[in-house]
Formats: C-alpha cells, structure tokens, sequence
C-alpha cells in the first residue's frame, strides 16, 4: 500500500506523524513505554536523515519483496528436494541453492535501489519546511542541486553550481550503472553457465 501513494502524500504524512505537537508517535512510545526515547526527530541535525531514509525504506520495500518473493517461487522444487536429498540443510540450501538462482533479482533490486535514491528530493522536500533542517542535515545530491540552482534559502541561484551538482550526479549514476552492467551482469552470466 505505501508504494502506491503519492511521495508527497507520504511525506505530509509522517511530518504529521512524527511532530512534536500534534503527532500520534509521541503517544505511541508513551503507550509502550518508550516515551523517554521520543525527540523531534525531523527538527534535529543528527537523526533528520535517518528518519528519512526510514520513511523511504518504508514506502519503497514493497516492491523489491514483491520481485525476490516472485524470483523465489520460481525456483523449482526438484531443484531444492535433490539438495536436501544430498544432505543438505535449510541454509545450505539457501546460499548454494537457491540464492545463485535469484542473483539476477538481486542485481536487478540492488541498480533500482542504486538509482531510486537520487530520487529522493520530493520526500526530503515535504517532510523539511522548504529544506530548512537543521544545518542542511538533510541534504542529499538532489535537494543540494535545488537549493544551489535555484536559491532557495539564499535567495540567490548559482545556475554554475547547480549545474556542476547536476552532473555529478549522472556521473555517480552512470559509474553505478556501467559497475552493474559490467561487473555484475557478468558475474552473473558467468555464473549461469
């Protein structure tokens, strides 16, 4: 269900889970009591990111478990009752069964996560009031890009700047991209073979 919301949705929604005024977590912890541990998280330089990248593991999980349960069920049995036959057990069967078969799933999950987290302006920009956390706490490659480009805080862009982040940030993608497409897609077809 998270994947299928709105990114802004999803932020507005945990900013107004998690605020120190009217949010239901601080009464969540008090109920299983932990309310000692409550801060406001979105408001503090440290745990700003964290909680965001919580958010976002959140939201996004669906579909990687949809891919690794669904590369899972097409491993056929026989497969696995000659492993235990041979005497193997559940985790050997794991690692030397059943994990090599779901490689490509992997590789696959691990470039669209890769590529995914440069995505990450919108719930940045919804859960921060205009990217104003604590010190910048929360920048990341995208929102850096938007607050040197177009100056939001400052009131004055630096098209240069923004520019250079910008391509810093294909050039990362890209690296992840031919490191996947070279490094491990051959791994995996040698690996098949």
């Amino acid at each position: 269900m998270p994947t299928m919301l709105s990114v802004v949705i999803i932020g507005f929604i945990w900013k107004l889970i998690l605020s120190p005024i009217w949010g239901i977590a601080e009464g969540l912890m008090k109920i299983v009591g932990l309310q000692a541990y409550f801060r406001p998280w979105l408001g503090l330089e440290g745990p700003a990111l964290i909680a965001i990248a919580l958010i976002t593991v959140w939201q996004f999980v669906g579909i990687p478990m949809m891919l690794f349960y669904a590369s899972m069920l097409a491993i056929p049995d026989e497969l696995i009752e000659a492993a235990h036959v041979d005497g193997a057990n559940n985790w050997t069967v794991f690692w030397r069964v059943k994990f090599p078969l779901i490689l490509p799933t992997v590789g696959l999950v691990s470039i669209l996560t890769y590529v995914g987290n440069f995505n990450a302006f919108d719930l940045i920009y919804t859960t921060q009031k205009a990217l104003a956390a604590p010190n910048f706490s929360t920048d990341v490659m995208g929102t850096f890009f938007y607050r040197t480009f177009f100056g939001v805080q400052l009131q004055l862009g630096n098209p240069t700047m923004g520019a250079t982040v910008a391509a810093m940030m294909f050039i990362i993608i890209l690296a992840g991209v031919l490191l996947y497409l070279f490094g491990w897609q051959r791994r995996v077809q040698t690996y098949e073979l």
